[in-house]
Parts: structure tokens; sequence; C-alpha cells
């Protein structure tokens, strides 16, 4: 199945976990995360079809991983909305003016920034090899304001990050 496939099958727009079953039952392999955000939330959008509606979805192999907050700075343009992933790095600028609310307004995630460093729910990245490009370099495909935040927060030292960040990491599995 490709990802513009996906479009195709029928999901409940008012439960994930029934579209996940429904997808897991169309053969689609990914952890739940993945497939919420990846494959249920943003399989109509005309960006993400663009970018990766000829990827075949039993050729991806999905890891949970943890990278050095250095990885991020390589994105850079390579991201599904690179724009908004800039936009919400330089938020962190007006921290003298909003304070926390650069970080996040909802009082469990901004918690959990202050607490841990890090973001609550990982990202979706994609080995840029996936997409034709170069073997190891990171394509950030969801997860912009939460990539946009560790960059702000990093580059304008808001609070102390982790050393390192859980990521669900696609690449293309062996023999595909």
């Amino acid at each position: 199945m490709k990802y513009r496939d996906l479009s195709k099958i029928a999901l409940d727009p008012g439960s994930t976990d029934k579209s996940i079953e429904l997808l897991r039952q169309h053969g689609v392999s990914a952890p739940d995360s993945v497939i919420e955000q990846f494959y249920i939330d943003h399989n109509a959008n005309s960006r993400f079809l663009a970018l990766y509606g000829d990827l075949s979805l039993s050729d991806l192999k999905w890891e949970l991983v943890e990278l050095d907050t250095t990885r991020f700075l390589q994105i850079g343009s390579n991201a599904s909305f690179p724009d908004f992933l800039e936009e919400v790095s330089e938020d962190a600028s007006h921290f003298h003016d909003v304070e926390e609310a650069v970080i996040d307004c909802r009082e469990e995630v901004l918690n959990h920034w202050k607490k841990h460093g890090t973001w609550l729910t990982p990202p979706i990245l994609l080995d840029a090899k996936v997409l034709g490009g170069k073997s190891g370099m990171p394509h950030l495909v969801e997860g912009h304001s939460r990539v946009g935040c560790l960059l702000g927060i990093q580059k304008y030292r808001i609070i102390p990050l982790a050393d390192r960040h859980k990521v669900y990491w696609g690449s293309i599995q062996k023999g595909s």
C-alpha cells in the first residue's frame, strides 16, 4: 500500500483506536503513534501527498530511537513544512514578553518540558534516504511544533534540555 492509498480507507474521525485497527486490518504495520500522527492525521493533506504519496508503507521500518539534540540542527529545510519549523523556533525569541507560553500553553506539556527537557510525544522522522536524500540525514515528517520548540529553547537557552530525545525513525527495511 502506498501512502496516497490511505485516503481511500474510510477511517473513523471520531475514534483513533478504530482507525488504527482498520489500518492494521489493511496490512499497515507501524507504531500506534506513527499511524495516528502520520497515516491518519495527514493522509489527505496535499503537501503530505506530494511528499510521501509514492512511499510504499510495507517498505518502511519504524523504530523508537533517541537522537542527540545536535541532530535536530541538521534538519533545516529537510521537513514537511520548513518555514513553519523556523517560525516556531523563533517564537522562543519572545520569551521575555510571554515567558513560558513560548514553550506551550498546556500545563501538562509545559511541565513535561521543564521536568524532562524534551517533548511528551515523540515526533516522526524519516531517514532522508527514504526520499532519495542522504542516508542518516533526518527528515522531519510530523512534529514541527515540538522540534521547533526544541530548536528555539536550545538557541535561546530558555530551560535546560535533555541531551537525547525520543523520535519515531522510519527507514527502508533491508531487502525492500
